[in-house]
């Protein structure tokens, strides 16, 4: 299936975009999200040379207990003193029918692994005030440690209480961005 996407250069909306995140605690999983992120999407006239930026601020993390929040972002995980931002840049993307492989390098704690998320399209057009926009969702599974987010606990002599596997979701939304006029 081919999708027909305007070119040009978007701007992600963390008004109408989520990224999230959750891993298991025990024996269910908890879950959270970033509030402050930012980036682009440039979108070529072949879809699959197209590419997506995009910082999120690591202590915007949000799972709706304070007490875990300035946990997460002391240096048993996070580490936002020494580490405020996480990156992604893609390196590029694969079709396969409505679904797309957006590969990409993710930067957290200064630790860069590649990453390959599933990425769908889910639409496009105008807002009510005239904005041209363009969302997609995508998500992937990473291994926290691998980033050196690596808190965890235990009870004497038994298994971690925190799993390794975090999976990352992201409904992203971006507008057209303006191209202002040669004067």
């Amino acid at each position: 299936m081919s999708i027909d996407i305007k070119p040009g250069r978007y701007e992600i909306d963390p008004v109408h975009s989520t990224i999230g995140f959750s891993t298991r605690f025990v024996a269910a999983r908890v879950r959270g999200r970033f509030l402050a992120f930012s980036g682009t999407v440039a979108v070529a006239d072949d879809l699959l040379n197209s590419s997506v930026q995009a910082t999120i601020d690591v202590a915007s993390v949000h799972t709706g207990t304070a007490q875990r929040d300035e946990h997460l972002r002391g240096e048993d995980y996070f580490d936002v003193a020494h580490h405020p931002e996480a990156t992604f840049t893609s390196t590029g993307i694969e079709a396969d029918g409505d679904r797309y492989t957006l590969r990409g390098d993710l930067t957290i704690r200064g630790t860069t692994r590649p990453v390959q998320l599933d990425m769908y399209f889910t639409g496009d057009g105008e807002d009510h005030y005239g904005n041209f926009r363009l969302g997609f969702r995508a998500g992937t599974r990473v291994s926290r440690s691998a980033f050196g987010v690596a808190g965890n606990v235990s009870q004497p002599g038994g298994p971690l209480l925190m799993g390794d596997a975090t999976d990352l979701t992201m409904e992203i939304q971006a507008i057209a961005a303006v191209v202002e006029a040669a004067a």
